[in-house]
């Protein structure tokens, strides 16, 4: 008498097993020229599907929120991993993860698309406005994502009953996870239309939110001219030929960081008349150049620029015209 196999192990379910799946191809008949195509990949680049904002598109209203097609995923999604009750139990957290990659990068096509003439500093940021904690926690209250989600007690209003109350930067940091999580899955569980389902909603979404900088782009874009520019300008303040004024790196430029996007730190340090060293402005930004502007503009309300400083060069200018006219006089009479 034969012995029965044993039955398989079954796996835990994972994410990924729950995930809309395209049918198996099956195998060709000897009658047909070539197999079929899969229909599991989609006929679109995800670059394509960015297309820029425009004032006259963008909503007055709140977009709908897409749906997660799997049932798993949606629970998934809503669910805090300190509500599981097993480790096989599905959270938010791998959703997160993904769903972070899916905001960073749609919003990166959408800005570059939109604003083609601003510094890398500056589109990002644009990008931090729309993807930092603030932003998607409010969005997830908004829908609310945030009644629907299951969260531990301690997230709650009230609190956990006779215990803690998590802090709000805690339960800020929630429900930017959850609206993370919320994209990972809308567009893993639609495999074919998810993304460009997603990109539609988030274009609607964050478009009022740079309304300003969109109404410039259309404008003719923000162009730094030699008036605007608040290099140009402390240089036409207090520059001359006998001062250095110097643009450095902060200590800890490149290594502070906001919402994982490293900032750039620069000081505007001044020497000369009887000055050394000394520093009239500084300023924080995602990029080198942009932090420099900004710090420039603050030195052109620095005290001691718009006050003993522009004098210095005012007296500086008079006596350098008295010596040319001098030296000009002098000329003329050797002659």
């Amino acid at each position: 008498m034969s012995k029965r196999k044993a039955p398989a192990a079954t796996s835990p379910p994972t994410i990924q097993d729950t995930s809309a799946r395209a049918p198996k191809r099956q195998k060709p008949s000897s009658s047909s020229s070539a197999p079929t195509p899969s229909t599991s990949a989609p006929e679109f680049s995800p670059i394509t599907l960015c297309t820029k904002w425009t004032t006259p598109t963008l909503p007055s209203h709140l977009p709908p929120l897409p749906p997660i097609l799997s049932p798993t995923l949606e629970t998934a999604a809503l669910t805090h991993s300190g509500q599981k009750k097993s480790p096989s139990d599905l959270s938010y957290e791998r959703l997160e993860w993904i769903g972070d990659v899916y905001l960073e990068l749609i919003a990166s096509e959408l800005i570059f698309a939109t604003f083609p003439s601003i510094p890398e500093g500056e589109m990002s940021r644009r990008r931090e406005l729309l993807i930092r904690n603030s932003t998607l926690s409010a969005f997830s209250v908004r829908y609310g994502l945030d009644k629907r989600a299951n969260f531990p007690s301690e997230f709650n209003l009230t609190g956990r009953p006779n215990g803690s109350t998590a802090h709000a930067k805690r339960k800020e940091k929630a429900l930017a996870d959850i609206f993370e999580a919320y994209v990972g899955g809308v567009i893993r569980s639609d495999l074919v239309n998810g993304y460009k389902n997603a990109v539609v909603w988030l274009k609607a979404l964050w478009g009022p939110l740079l309304k300003a900088e969109i109404k410039v782009e259309e404008g003719g874009g923000r162009m730094i001219d030699k008036e605007q520019n608040p290099k140009v300008r402390l240089e036409q303040l207090i520059g001359a030929s006998c001062v250095r004024i110097e643009y450095r790196d902060l200590p800890g430029t490149g290594e502070r960081f906001v919402d994982k996007q490293p900032q750039f730190g620069i000081g505007v340090y001044f020497t000369g008349w009887g000055e050394e060293n000394l520093l009239l402005g500084e300023a924080w930004d995602f990029g080198k150049k942009s932090a420099g502007h900004r710090a420039a503009e603050k030195a052109c309300g620095h005290p001691m620029v718009v006050g003993r400083l522009v004098e210095r060069k005012r007296a500086y200018m008079a006596k350098r015209a008295i010596e040319r006219t001098t030296e000009e006089e002098e000329g003329k009479e050797e002659e």
